[in-house]
């Protein structure tokens, strides 16, 4: 039958068609995958070559720096020392046994753990070094030479990657020095003396060496482009084109971290580098392109061969599979022929799989059209059939049945209705036309933070968002703790993601679902006591009448200012002021008696005020005040001393600390400011108001902060930089002093005089006959 079919119809066109997708199916993959696999080959290479290479120079990179910074802050450490302070006040010599034997211990620490080739401690004032194995006066000694280099330096403490140092026999041995300028925090811009440690360069050098792959070379930069490190300087003069692109990326387009491709010898080499702030040193890593891509040439080989074999295979495979596939495709389309009354026949120009996929697809895109219209409106079923129940329209029995069908709990101890309104939109970054997208992202954060097995589906109504909350406990008092956690939970997460201010209404609780109705009435009355308790309250329908109360009243209103109170004690003076606060606090609960369930309300509002207080700052909670502060640990006390106690420990002490940092870090930076607004317009009239009004800051607070920065006042250390700026001139030019005193933005000379006089002890024109250097000359 089969055999007649075939000398009777000829080869089907479905098979033909077979017949020729296989062969292509099999040959184009094949040639894809190869050129694939060779171009993914070449750039994983590449990728990991350029990986490899950037991990190397960061573990370079901290391998020098830790080794620099140790000896910074040993030389930081020996230079503030007692036997170092004390010594740059006096002449030093082999007479003072003691004191050279102690600076000497010292050096010599400094050398034992750091290795350090060279190590002096100089006195400009008194014309003394001290070296690791003598103590000259300085004008016979070599170094003096550096010195006025070093001075010229604007920071105190830098790197010298030129120097030479003089070894033991006579040969020059290249260093790294590290020069300190004494004292570290200078009154003038002269220093009175100098810590130099020197590093061999070939200490810098074994680490290059170590970390360098046998197929690349690394070296390092100084911050003006010179390689310090290499000895043969020929041998890297080929790679000075490709240092210019690397620093000119850094310096104009801020790349600290790249790679680029350069030529050296004809041969493109891959160039990473990596710059640091710390010192302004770039380290390079170069690796020739052509070895980096020799491993790919193997699979390009192995590729090839896979292609002929591949080939032959799926062209025999092919034959024999079509030849078999007919006949099942054939049975296939003949039975699917009833699905649509547009049905492709062997002779209508098709082919059968293509008459299959036709059918297919529109049965699936029934299918899937049907899936989707019943998962968009089934969530819409679950909010219609709460919306329903509030509306008293549904009975037990039905609500029991559609229930099951939405996937709602079936089972439960007691039920409660949460009701969530907005306070205001005023003093926030929304509007009015806002309140209705807001309700909506409260809408979403509640299906979140609260477990679909403890709730029905949350629900928009009217401007409420409400929810219906089960729970499997019994004891009144838990349940209200209970809703009130999850009431507190959806609060403080909608205030700290969309800042605004909510309260919440709980209703009392209830068993059967058609009490829903009575329970969202009694939630919006409990919603209305904001009228007397103020926005952002949490509160429940039983304990609403007595809050009402005028005493109740009066006692949350005395408790809400006395936590306003500790807010701001603990922001303005610390935890000591706000620990006098909190027993004020504690002593109100005590004396007004408090009902003992609204006793933990009381507590978990206050420690969401302090949470509050730490988002304000920019602060995380669990980071700041860790996990004992949580209101688990809080329902843990049993009485109102351990709750005071903890109050103090776990929140009122860390959150004080946290603001005291955030105000050293403010501090510091206003001073620095006033002091650069001192520099650019001393010539001026600058007074302490003009810099608070350009900062922003009130002029008390200005004054306070740059006075506990600086050590004195404003006007004090405008007085010093003007006399000291008048100093320079009268040393150093001809100024008439009339002039020194226009220039400084005083009203007459007569008042330069006098001020001048005050602080330096003499009149200008005294200090330029005792100091000035023209004077010397003539």
């Amino acid at each position: 039958m089969l055999a007649s079919f075939w000398k009777g119809r000829g080869i089907p066109k479905y098979m033909k068609l077979l017949l020729i997708f296989s062969l292509l199916i099999g040959a184009l993959p094949v040639l894809a995958l190869g050129t694939y696999s060779y171009i993914v080959a070449t750039n994983d290479a590449e990728q990991k070559t350029k990986e490899s290479q950037s991990q190397l120079l960061a573990q370079t990179q901290n391998r020098i720096e830790q080794m620099m910074k140790s000896l910074e802050l040993m030389s930081i450490q020996f230079s503030t020392s007692s036997t170092v302070t004390l010594s740059l006040r006096e002449v030093l010599d082999v007479t003072n046994l003691a004191q050279v034997q102690d600076l000497s211990k010292g050096l010599y620490g400094v050398q034992a753990l750091s290795n350090i080739s060279e190590g002096y401690l100089i006195d400009i004032e008194h014309d003394w070094v001290m070296s690791l194995t003598s103590v000259v006066p300085l004008s016979r000694h070599p170094i003096r030479e550096q010195l006025s280099i070093y001075e010229k330096q604007p920071s105190n403490m830098f790197w010298d990657t030129g120097s030479l140092i003089a070894t033991g026999n006579g040969v020059a041995d290249e260093t790294v020095r590290l020069v300190q300028k004494l004292p570290i925090m200078p009154l003038t811009q002269q220093p009175r003396g100098f810590l130099i440690f020197g590093l061999p360069k070939s200490q810098f050098q074994n680490i290059l060496l170590q970390k360098t792959e046998e197929l690349g070379h690394m070296y390092v930069l100084d911050r003006y482009g010179n390689e310090f490190l290499e000895p043969n300087k020929e041998e890297t003069a080929k790679y000075n084109p490709t240092n210019a692109r690397i620093l000119d990326k850094i310096q104009q387009n801020g790349e600290s971290i790249g790679f680029l491709y350069g030529s050296v010898g004809n041969k493109a080499t891959l160039f990473s580098y990596r710059h640091t702030d710390y010192n302004g040193w770039t380290y390079v890593y170069a690796l020739s392109a052509q070895e980096m891509r020799s491993q790919t040439r193997k699979i390009a080989i192995g590729t090839l061969i896979a292609h002929v074999v591949i080939l032959l295979i799926v062209g025999v495979l092919a034959w024999i599979i079509s030849r078999r596939m007919y006949s099942p495709i054939k049975r296939l389309n003949e039975l699917t022929m009833a699905v649509s009354a547009n049905v492709a026949t062997i002779g209508s120009g098709k082919d059968e799989f293509s008459s299959l996929e036709e059918r297919f697809r529109s049965l699936f895109s029934k299918g899937q059209q049907l899936n989707q219209q019943v998962q968009d409106q089934f969530a819409q079923l679950k909010e219609f059939l709460i919306l329903k129940l509030f509306a008293g329209q549904l009975t037990e029995s039905d609500f029991a049945h559609r229930s099951m069908i939405c996937g709602f709990p079936t089972e439960w101890g007691s039920l409660a209705v949460l009701t969530l309104q907005i306070d205001t939109l005023q003093d926030t970054r929304y509007r009015s036309h806002d309140r209705d997208l807001l309700l909506f992202a409260i809408h979403n954060m509640a299906s979140e933070l609260i477990p679909a097995d403890t709730r029905f589906s949350p629900v928009l109504l009217n401007q409420y968002q409400v929810t219906i909350i089960k729970s499997d406990l019994t004891d009144e008092g838990e349940l209200k703790q209970y809703y009130f956690a999850m009431a507190e939970l959806l609060k403080s997460k909608v205030h700290q993601y969309l800042e605004v201010s909510v309260s919440i209404g709980i209703s009392r609780s209830f068993t059967r679902t058609t009490d829903a109705v009575r329970a969202y009435n009694e939630s919006l009355e409990a919603l209305k006591s904001r009228i007397y308790l103020g926005h952002g309250i949490i509160l429940h329908y039983d304990d609403m009448h007595a809050e009402l109360g005028e005493t109740a009243t009066a006692t949350y209103s005395q408790l809400k200012w006395t936590e306003e109170q500790l807010v701001q004690a603990l922001k303005l003076s610390g935890p000591d002021k706000a620990e006098s606060w909190l027993e004020s606090y504690m002593s109100v609960l005590t004396e007004r008696n408090v009902a003992v369930n609204d006793y933990p309300l009381f507590m978990m509002q206050l420690v969401s005020r302090l949470y509050q207080l730490v988002h304000e700052k920019g602060g995380s909670v669990q980071q700041v005040l860790g996990e004992n502060a949580s209101y688990s640990e809080l329902m843990k006390l049993n009485t109102m001393e351990d709750t005071s106690e903890w109050f103090k420990n776990e929140l009122l002490a860390p959150i004080g600390e946290y603001l005291t940092q955030l105000d050293e870090i403010q501090y510091e930076s206003i001073a620095n400011k006033v002091v650069k607004l001192i520099e650019e317009k001393y010539n001026r009239d600058i007074t302490l108001e003009g810099c608070a009004a350009e900062l922003n800051f009130h002029p008390v607070y200005l004054g306070r902060v740059f006075k506990k920065e600086t050590g004195m006042s404003f006007s004090d250390y405008l007085i010093e930089f003007r006399i000291k700026l008048a100093k320079e001139w009268l040393k150093n030019t001809t100024m008439k002093i009339s002039d020194i005193s226009e220039k400084l933005n005083y009203s007459n000379t007569t008042a330069f005089i006098r001020i001048f006089r005050k602080v330096v002890g003499m009149t200008p024109g005294q200090y330029r006959e005792q100091n000035g250097n023209i004077n010397r000359k003539h």
